[in-house]
């Protein structure tokens, strides 16, 4: 998925979308699913995902591999990653709406993932992250807090940031 000589971290996924217009509230949730890597694992989120009407929805602990865009059952799943491992992982689901407001996304590691979208006013910026947990060594808890750090630094100054943790 990258180009010669471009790290996964260097890739950006740009989408031409429409504006994100809805007539009724967005509705945003987040949910740890322990994993997705698991057969029947996918169909059971995306029904609770209908049965909510989410709009958009951030996942923590995918546990897939690399990463990706795939459309499911009309939702489109944005994923980071480990490299070979599956452990950790982050993902972000939208509605055929939303996901038709997509202008881009970054898999920015195996734990923060950033989506922006168009919105009738504005460009909003959708950042689902990870932390690790209190008793993660100094180094991963820093290596994290940096990357956040900068991922928000480089996000536009007029974007509205959702930050899902």
């Amino acid at each position: 998925m990258t180009v010669l000589d471009q790290s996964q971290l260097e890739v950006q996924y740009p989408i031409h979308g429409k504006p994100f217009n809805a007539r009724k509230p967005t509705l945003i949730g987040t949910w740890n699913v322990r994993t997705l890597n698991q057969c029947g694992k996918l169909a059971q989120l995306l029904r609770e995902f209908d049965s909510y009407r989410l709009d958009i929805l951030g996942i923590c602990e995918m546990r897939w591999t690399s990463s990706g865009q795939i459309i499911n059952d009309g939702k489109t799943i944005i994923y980071s990653g480990h490299d070979k491992e599956h452990i950790g992982g982050v993902g972000i689901i939208m509605s055929k709406i939303a996901a038709s407001a997509l202008i881009a996304w970054k898999p920015v590691s195996d734990s923060i993932i950033t989506a922006r979208l168009q919105t009738k006013q504005i460009k909003v910026t959708t950042i689902q992250a990870y932390a690790p947990t209190e008793d993660a060594e100094d180094t991963i808890k820093d290596n994290f807090y940096n990357q956040l750090q900068t991922t928000l630094d480089e996000t536009p100054t007029h974007d509205l940031i959702l930050h899902i943790f």
